[in-house]
């Protein structure tokens, strides 16, 4: 998830004897208001220099084996795919009841929470898990990465290469029964590299919730987070809704940090 200046003060001289009970007479009577403008100028002064807004990051916690991670609904726990396994943490884990792991039976590329809570997973085809269980799969349907999901279903889209023509993309919309609803296959626009930058095409519903975070925003993000020294954190892969959980990666592979109160 960085005082003001203090300005100068003016020259003052002593006044002459024959002036000073004037103006200590003077200064008696201006005492209560000079009090309220000392006492009003701390505000007047944080209203014109607001605290820093940088943001701090704390209690790193290691995701062991973590590669995609998605965040619940509610933001009140964190899926990764680890492996063969999906593996699932309550974000306050104040019980220390620990992850939970949820194997799939072959090796999980990506993933994504749907509203209601349920997991969508890339691993041999798209399938949809609810409660820990399988509840429908993809058949037929390849795909490398998750770019979407929404309550109606969610958008897949598969990589291949095509001589002259470059990188295609194959790009699938995916019911809740994960059957397919649609389908389009078309070159990867100029500028984009690779399947790991691509945005996908137009999604085609406002419902549908890009899960790919822009990582050129991601890298603004964190530049104005502050890390304890010796971090070795090298860029953040995923942020949760409210802001409050951050996950990073770097010399310690990726990590889930909680923002300071």
């Amino acid at each position: 998830m960085k005082p003001p200046p203090l300005q100068p003060a003016g020259a003052w001289a002593p006044p002459r004897r024959g002036a000073a009970a004037a103006l200590f007479a003077c200064l008696l009577a201006a005492c209560g208001a000079s009090g309220d403008r000392a006492s009003a100028a701390p505000q007047a002064a944080a209203e014109r220099h607001p605290a820093d807004p940088g943001l701090h990051l704390v209690d790193p916690r290691p995701l062991q084996g973590a590669g995609a991670v998605a965040f619940g609904p509610a933001q009140d726990w964190i899926a990764w795919a680890a492996g063969e396994e999906v593996r699932v943490l309550a974000l306050d884990d104040r019980a220390g009841a620990g992850e939970r792991r949820v194997p799939v039976g072959s090796l999980v590329a990506d993933l994504g929470v749907a509203p209601d809570g349920a997991l969508w997973v890339i691993a041999d085809v798209p399938q949809l898990w609810r409660a820990g269980a399988p509840a429908c799969r993809a058949e037929g349907v390849e795909a490398d990465r998750l770019l979407a999901v929404d309550g109606e279903g969610a958008v897949v889209a598969a990589y291949s290469h095509s001589d002259g023509t470059g990188m295609l993309r194959q790009q699938v919309w995916l019911d809740a029964q994960c059957g397919v609803v649609d389908e389009r296959i078309a070159p990867l626009p100029a500028g984009v590299a690779d399947a790991q930058s691509d945005p996908g095409a137009p999604l085609g519903r406002a419902t549908l919730r890009a899960l790919h975070p822009d990582p050129t925003e991601l890298a603004q993000r964190l530049s104005a987070v502050r890390l304890p020294a010796g971090a070795g954190v090298e860029l953040a892969v995923q942020v949760s809704d409210d802001g409050r959980w951050w996950v990073l990666d770097g010399a310690q592979g990726r990590t889930l940090w909680r923002r300071a109160p």
